[in-house]
């Protein structure tokens, strides 16, 4: 049952995200050469399959990292879709400043730039990207009357600086948008940090789909596409007509949710990333984005930007077989 929920959520949130009033940002032709080249190769036999792969991010208050990322491949042949989340605080080399984690390759990169680098980090050719802010996030939950969701501890956090507080108790209780927003952001008390905030991120895609298909369907379109007026996203009108007509083919009994594979480990500085294992994620992107012969071909991560040779430990965790993760 859960399954099907969360296949029937994220099928309802992709056609929200990319049908309902969202303006299209023209992504400008500025990268570097080496990846432009690898990147539209890639780009270019996106249109001759049957797969179509977005990128989704959301971003922070500041709307210049993005706390959510992850790739929604749906496949039309197969009747399959796959979501592959990428940890925020994974590390990539994609600057020259110091802050490397991928959170902040958005303000970095900007539109122009980041479907490209992704698709050449990852080897995969992307469709086009999605970027939903957290007042989005806040306008949707309050258009449909709240969500309810089932919190699994208190969550207590305090930040003045952003001017963050978030007070949840533990059960089942309704969200408004800025219940919901708090729900979505707090990472503070799980274990695993992160990825605790990537299943708590599941279980309001479960909510908030179970809220949408209780209304009537007119109701909720009109309500949400109200909602929806900043969003941004560079797929042209061809793309969303590409996608809705994927999504229509796929099996909403067919979702699996995934998370690419490695572990937190704490860089010289002091702060704490996620360094991605090469074998894992390699696994990952064939499997659940439906990508042949990746590993043969050395398009996943051709510089190498996942793996910081500089630090052992880093390094020890990207090379390592994927059956000896977690390393000790």
């Amino acid at each position: 049952m859960l399954r099907s929920i969360q296949a029937r959520s994220v099928l309802l949130l992709l056609i929200l995200l990319l049908c309902l009033g969202a303006p299209l940002l023209r992504a400008q032709a500025s990268e570097k050469k080496d990846r432009a080249e690898q990147a539209e190769e890639l780009l270019s036999n996106a249109q001759e399959t049957q797969v179509v792969r977005i990128l989704v991010m959301g971003c922070d208050a500041s709307e210049r990292l993005t706390d959510s990322i992850f790739i929604l491949a749906l496949n039309s042949a197969s009747r399959e879709v796959g979501v592959v989340q990428i940890p925020r605080d994974t590390y990539a080399d994609y600057t020259e400043r110091d802050y490397k984690k991928i959170n902040g390759a958005w303000s970095r990169l900007g539109p122009a730039e980041i479907r490209r680098f992704y698709t050449s980090a990852l080897g995969i050719p992307l469709d086009g990207f999605v970027i939903l802010n957290l007042s989005d996030l806040r306008r949707m939950v309050d258009a449909v009357g709240g969500v309810d969701v089932e919190i699994p501890m208190d969550m207590d956090y305090s930040d003045p600086a952003q001017g963050l507080e978030i007070h949840l108790k533990q059960g089942r209780v309704h969200l408004d948008g800025r219940g919901a927003e708090h729900f979505v952001r707090y990472r503070s008390g799980y274990a695993t940090a992160d990825l605790g905030r990537l299943d708590a991120q599941k279980l309001f895609m479960v909510a908030f789909a179970e809220r949408v298909q209780s209304l009537p369907k007119a109701q909720a379109l009109r309500l949400l596409a109200a909602s929806l007026t900043a969003l941004q996203t560079d797929l042209p009108l061809p793309g969303i007509l590409r996608t809705v007509s994927a999504l229509e083919a796929c099996s909403a009994e067919s979702i699996r949710f995934v998370t690419l594979p490695g572990q937190a480990v704490q860089g010289s500085s002091g702060a704490w990333y996620y360094s991605l294992n090469r074998e894992g994620a390699l696994r990952v992107c064939e499997e659940y984005l439906f990508v042949d012969r990746l590993a043969e071909s050395g398009r996943f991560d051709p510089e190498e930007i996942f793996d910081r040779k500089d630090h052992p430990r880093f390094h020890q965790i990207y090379l390592a077989p994927e059956e000896d993760l977690p390393l000790e």
